[in-house]
């Protein structure tokens, strides 16, 4: 007799999920035959990620003429607990505009930040203003040619928060500044923390490259040059052991770095043009690296997978456009540029998908996330959809 499978299920608290790699935890979902759509919501203009805690979901959105809006649904049925909206020009630089970067829930708080720069800490449960900060207007940061976007990152009692020439570190307690870098143009990743010789590091992107700090002071610990055209070095590095791997997009690449114990600065392994990650930083597979290699709009950009150890191609699929992924129990999650969400083995013979759905209509640069069992899927014109995965 066949026994139920049993889901495993966890929350998707921030931007890349729980492991800050892209990846979900999750097993015993739904991965193969008919999926049904359990829901769907309107939330505005925008790319903002969907982040899901303690049975509520989150994103920001942009009415299209003056204002943003920090929304939070019941992740169940997607109906509005509540909503926190606040002015913001709509910011169509080169693209219809709205909100780009994702909240991230912390406990009974979650912190939100807008491209122009309102930082706001709220109660998870009601919506009411804890503390706000403006990172131009109080902390004098200069607001990048797309703002600020990404997310920040919880680091114990620290909000790490990519502005400036090598990060910022507000307390989450009250907002207050713990250390801040000098001003300068900031990138757009979401920074990303690790360990080395028992030293809590991190490392943000300005538009010249990447910086490793110290988490707790912003000590500069090195720099490496990584100058991406217009200044969009947008994604995180993704990290193993002593390796880093960097890749960005407008056909700037990508490049392997090593950095041994003991030694002051990385050094190079390897660097080429075979991923271009433009928005979305790869995911880290069993020595596979999957991820959206091309820019938005230009022909061959697709889903690719890379080896890790030399990064040798084994394939592309461009059917995916520039779609974003994610992953869990070996499986790629795609949601396409077209809005269809597809799901495969993680494979470096390639992607054959073993089911499809068309979850939201076009277009969509956002990450899919699996959390409790549900797949949210946004498009840029603000569609939410809950796909059913239980």
């Amino acid at each position: 007799m066949a026994l139920p499978v049993s889901l495993t299920a966890a929350d998707w608290p921030n931007l890349r999920g729980p492991g800050h790699n892209g990846q979900s935890a999750e097993t015993g979902w739904k991965s193969t035959g008919e999926l049904k759509i359990a829901w769907k919501a309107q939330v505005g203009l925008g790319h903002s990620g969907v982040v899901v805690a303690n049975g509520r979901a989150y994103t920001l959105g942009h009415d299209g003429a003056k204002a943003d809006t920090l929304w939070c649904l019941n992740a169940d049925t997607g109906e509005v607990i509540w909503k926190h909206t606040y002015p913001h020009p709509l910011d169509d630089l080169y693209f219809p505009g709205g909100s780009c970067g994702t909240p991230v829930v912390d406990g009974d708080t979650v912190y939100s930040m807008a491209r122009r720069g309102q930082f706001f800490s709220l109660d998870a449960a009601t919506g009411k203003v804890k503390w706000q900060k403006h990172l131009t207007d109080d902390l004098g940061y200069d607001m990048p040619d797309w703002g600020f976007t990404g997310g920040p990152r919880i680091h114990g009692d620290l909000l790490l928060i990519n502005a400036g020439e090598s990060g910022l570190a507000l307390k989450k307690a009250d907002g207050s500044v713990a250390w801040k870098s000098p001003n300068a143009t900031a990138g757009y990743s979401t920074p990303a923390v690790f360990q080395r010789d028992g030293k809590d590091l991190a490392i943000f992107s300005n538009k010249d490259g990447y910086t490793c700090v110290e988490a707790a002071t912003g000590a500069t610990v090195w720099f490496y040059k990584h100058k991406t055209r217009y200044g969009v070095n947008a994604t995180e590095p993704v990290i193993d052991g002593e390796r880093l791997f960097i890749a960005t997009g407008y056909d700037k690449g990508c490049a392997m770095l090593h950095w041994p114990a003991g030694n002051a600065e990385p050094t190079e392994l390897w660097r080429h043009r075979d991923m271009r990650n433009q928005m979305n930083p790869s995911l880290l597979i069993d020595g596979n690296l999957y991820g959206i290699d091309g820019d938005e709009g230009k022909d061959g950009t697709g889903l690719k997978c890379l080896s890790f150890a030399n990064g040798e191609t084994r394939w592309t699929e461009t059917a995916v456009g520039h779609g974003a992924i994610t992953a869990a129990e070996g499986k790629l999650i795609v949601l396409t540029e077209s809005g269809e969400l597809q799901i495969g083995a993680a494979s470096p013979e390639g992607f054959k998908p073993t089911t499809r759905i068309q979850a939201v209509g076009p277009k969509c640069w956002t990450v899919p996330v699996l959390a409790n069992g549900r797949i949210y899927c946004r498009s840029s014109t603000g569609e939410v959809t809950a796909v059913d995965a239980r």
